[in-house]
Parts: structure tokens; C-alpha cells; sequence
């Protein structure tokens, strides 16, 4: 039967559902933020930012340097400091630079630090300043630091960002300036690494050659401020432990990457679940997902940035870390990285830019977002997978057809609501509609007759005459007055062509007790 056939018997039927209350898989939800205060320095803390006074410092330092730069930064690509490190070389400063090892940066997963552009102005750095500045790299060289003049005139800042501009512009980074003694320690770091830990250098263009270690620049003892991760110390993962375990009541920390089954996200875990505030700021990264959903599953805050790459942590114990390393194996317990455990007035300052970006982030993870608090763009976690969608404040949905049990009551049910791929539909509000048909006619229904007259007279009569009358018996049967059939299921029914025919179907459905009218489209 055509569809445009049963039009003319079609019931249109509708009802509104309040979905506010029906819950999502884990997902990260857009917050409506009020927009960045854009404040770049706080404490003798330095944020990066469009004004550039993090990169204005770092230039700031190059260029009052009357004897030694030192600089590290696993990437680096910024003219206005290349043309400072160029400015100091013309005045005779010797000028040193740790940076990654090609081969690792080609390695690292496509995003906004490690596009093919910034990889092309990195290379682009080298050829420019070889031969002026002395380069030696590493794999494991991550460390984020800058130091001038620390024999005599000690500067130095520690910072969590790449010396590129989009991380010191862009990037949500932090910067602490150093004291004269956290200076000569970090030197003795970088003196170290260079000389000892470096496996390629860089002295003309084009041509990193191999170098060996001196065997001669003794590690740097552990202890005090500066904290390390390297071939021969732990520092950095020993302090955040340890910071950790003492918080009683809050801890704020962000971080580039997470790794969930490492000692530090899992005590992390371990703190929230006991019922400390734990507050979580983080790029939104496939990689970093596992150990984020298991923070937000033990009770802690889960902030989402886009750009976010800071690596820091507050906690109230009064002391704030500020690193290069990420919450990862690769930066707690391998690698070149380097912090600073802060107990000063740089600690407020530390806090007041965590909780300034805390609340400034434009998401938020949520173990089971219900739709109502959550329209608007998400991010579902999902399947190893984060899947985009739109949850709508209102929408309609059409639940197709329906068949109703008899075509005299045109009623049904409203159908289940299945969205796609297992997900509800989308939206607060949903305006439901659904259309309701009459069954139709099985192709395999038999008719079934009316009895001859013969076939209803009282079987008690004279069985003389009922034999005089056995013509009787081969009478045929008579149409019903409408027609009525049986379908394979056994069930009978009355069959209709048009609406106006319900009436007279009703009765003869009483007549032979059928259990519905059907619409014959034949």
C-alpha cells in the first residue's frame, strides 16, 4: 500500500519532553567566561600574553648581558630575541644555547607548538645565529631557562614556555623571575648538561656535529630551590610528591601533559578522593585524556584550556613549584627539566595567575553532564575518541510512523527516543512528533465466509428430513458485509478501503468477534 494511501488515514500526534534532566557519557563542557584580564606580570610572576612583557624581560636581560647568556628552550623561534642574542654577540658576550635535537622535534605530535611553520622558523633561528651563538642539543633536552652574567651581575628567569612566538604570545605560560642563588645553581645545571649531557653541536650552519662528554663538570648536588630531573637526579617528581602528600585542604596545578598511571597524577587522585580541593588546568589533548577523566572521577576540578602549556602547582602548604616538566615519565623521571620550589612572595603570585586562568578557562569536565547544564558545544570523552556536538536549547524530531492496533483507534504510544549512536537527542527541549497508520491487510490473509443457510439450522432436526435437505450442505458461503479474513498468526480481522466504512466494520467485527479492522490497500 502506497504511502499517499494511507495519508487519508494518518493521525498526527505530538508532545514536548524535558530531556534538562538525562545524562551524558564524561564530557567537557563550554563555560561562558568573562573575557581575559590579560595581566601579564603579578609577584615577581611574568605570564605570557599579547603585550609581550614576557618576552620583553627575556629580551630586557639579553641586552644589559655584559659577559655570558645562557639559554635553554627545547624550541625557539622568536625574531625579536634572535636579534638580542645577535646585539650580544657584537658586544662580546659569549652566548650559549641548549636546545632539542632536531630529531626529537620531528617526533612530536602535530599541534599549535609544533606546527610546520614553527618547525620552519626554528630551523630558520639556526641558520641565522650559527656561528654567533654556540648550540648544543639533545633528545632529552626540555629545559626552559634563561640566565645572564652569574659570576658576577647573577639574572635569570625560569620559565614553562618554548622561546616561539605563538608560546609567549598565545599560550597560557608562566615565568619566575630567580634569585642570585637560584641563578648559580641553575648555571651549574646548564653548565652540566652542556658539557656533559649534550650529544650534538652546533658551531657553523647546516652542520650539527657529534660531541662527547668532558668527563670533567660534576653533577650539581640536590638540595635547595632549584629542582631537576636528570640522568642523575629526581628531583622535581621527589618535591611534587612530597608537596603533595602534605596538602591538607587545596591544590591548584596545571600541566601540558598527563600521564595517568604515574605516581604524581595518582596521588593527585589519591588527594581528591579524600576530600582535598583539587583544581586541575589543562590543554585539551587526546594524550592527556585518560589521566584527566581519572582526576575528574576522584572528585578534582578539570579545567580545559586550548592553548594552555604552563607546568606549575600551588598548594597550602605556602609554597608554589614552577617547571619545565610535564606530568609525564618523559619529564618526572627522564629528560633534561628544570623548576624552582618557591616558599616567598612569588609564591602569591604563582596562586593569584593559577586561579586568574581558573577562572578564565573556557572548559570544564564533567563525569556526567546532564543536558540541561551542558547546551551549547561539548566534547564528549568517549571510547578513547573526543567527539564534538552541539547541544541545542530546543529542537524537533520527527519519530516517524506508527501502526495502531486496529484502524478504529488510531492511537500509539509515542516511540522510545533513540538519537544516534547511542547518544539522546541533542537538545533541552525536544518537540516530538509521530505518525499513527492503520495495520494493513497481510498479502497472506485467507477470507473467511459466512455459513450457508443450511449451515446454521439446528442440528437437532428430523434426520429424515435433514437428509431430504443434504443440498443444502453444498451451498456457497456468503461475504460477510464486509470482507473478513484470517491472518497467519491466526488473528481475524475486518478489512476497510475508506474511513467512511468504520462504522459498518465495527459491527461486523462484534458479529464474528475479529480482533481488528485492518485497511485493505489492495
Amino acid at each position: 500500500m502506497s504511502k499517499s494511501s494511507l495519508k487519508i488515514w494518518e493521525k498526527i500526534c505530538s508532545r514536548v519532553v524535558d530531556q534538562a534532566d538525562i545524562r551524558l557519557p564524561s564530557a567537557w563542557v563550554k563555560k561562558h567566561v568573562k573575557q581575559a584580564q590579560g595581566v601579564e606580570i603579578c609577584g615577581g610572576v611574568l605570564a605570557s600574553g599579547r603585550n609581550r612583557m614576557l618576552a620583553e624581560e627575556v629580551v630586557s636581560m639579553i641586552e644589559v648581558a655584559r659577559e655570558k647568556v645562557v639559554l635553554a628552550s627545547f624550541l625557539f623561534a622568536d625574531l625579536a630575541i634572535e636579534d638580542a642574542l645577535l646585539r650580544a654577540f657584537r658586544r662580546g658576550v659569549r652566548v650559549y644555547v641548549l636546545i632539542a635535537s632536531e630529531a626529537r622535534l620531528g617526533k612530536e605530535e602535530p599541534d599549535g607548538e609544533f606546527e610546520k611553520r614553527v618547525l620552519e622558523e626554528h630551523k630558520s633561528m639556526l641558520d641565522r645565529l650559527a656561528g654567533y651563538v654556540l648550540f648544543r642539543s639533545a633528545p632529552h633536552f626540555h629545559a626552559k631557562v634563561i640566565v645572564t652574567d652569574p659570576e658576577n651581575e647573577p639574572r635569570g628567569l625560569l620559565l614553562t614556555c618554548n622561546l616561539t612566538k605563538d608560546a609567549l604570545e598565545r599560550n597560557e605560560e608562566m615565568a619566575v623571575q630567580l634569585t642570585p642563588s637560584e641563578v648559580q645553581l641553575v648555571t651549574t645545571y646548564l653548565k652540566w648538561a652542556m658539557w656533559e649531557s649534550a650529544e650534538h653541536e652546533l658551531l657553523e650552519r647546516g652542520r650539527f656535529k657529534s660531541v662527547r662528554a668532558l668527563g670533567s663538570v660534576v653533577h650539581p648536588n640536590d638540595g635547595g630551590a632549584v629542582i631537576s630531573t636528570t640522568s642523575e637526579s629526581n628531583t622535581i617528581r621527589d618535591v611534587m610528591l612530597r608537596q603533595i602528600d602534605q596538602a591538607s585542604s587545596e591544590i591548584i596545578i596545571c600541566s601540558f601533559g598527563w600521564e595517568e598511571k604515574h605516581e604524581v597524577v595518582r596521588r593527585l587522585c589519591s588527594k581528591a578522593e579524600q576530600g582535598v580541593s583539587v583544581t586541575v588546568l589543562a590543554r585539551i589533548r587526546l594524550a592527556a585524556m585518560p589521566a584527566l577523566a581519572a582526576l575528574a572521577s576522584a572528585g578534582a576540578r578539570v579545567l580545559g584550556f586550548k592553548w594552555l602549556h604552563a607546568k606549575a602547582m600551588w598548594t597550602d602548604t605556602g609554597r608554589a613549584v614552577v617547571m619545565s616538566a610535564n606530568l609525564e615519565r618523559y619529564g618526572l623521571d627522564q629528560g633534561f627539566e628544570l623548576g624552582v620550589l618557591m616558599d616567598d612572595a612569588r609564591v602569591q603570585g604563582v596562586r593569584d595567575q593559577l586561579m586568574r586562568w581558573a577562572g578564565e578557562a573556557q572548559w570544564v569536565f564533567e563525569r556526567s553532564p546532564s543536558i540541561g547544564d551542558s547546551v551549547g558545544q561539548v566534547r564528549v570523552w568517549r571510547g578513547g575518541r573526543l567527539e564534538d556536538m552541539q547541544i541545542e536549547e530546543a529542537d524537533s524530531v520527527d519519530l516517524g510512523q506508527v501502526v495502531a492496533n486496529s484502524a478504529d483507534e488510531l492511537d500509539a504510544s509515542m516511540p522510545d527516543l533513540k538519537g544516534e549512536n547511542g547518544y539522546p537527542f541533542l537538545a533541552r527541549q525536544l518537540f516530538c512528533t509521530w505518525h499513527v497508520v492503520p495495520p494493513v491487510l497481510s498479502g497472506k490473509a485467507k477470507e473467511r465466509k459466512m455459513p450457508g443457510e443450511g449451515r446454521g439450522k439446528d442440528k437437532r432436526k428430523d434426520k429424515s428430513k435433514d437428509r431430504n435437505q443434504s443440498h443444502d450442505r453444498g451451498q456457497e458461503e456468503a461475504a460477510y458485509d464486509l470482507p473478513v479474513y484470517e491472518e497467519p498468526g491466526g488473528r481475524v480481522v475486518v478489512a476497510v478501503k475508506e474511513p467512511g466504512q468504520l462504522e459498518l466494520a465495527r459491527k461486523v467485527m462484534r458479529e464474528v468477534r475479529a480482533s481488528a479492522i485492518v485497511v485493505d490497500g489492495r
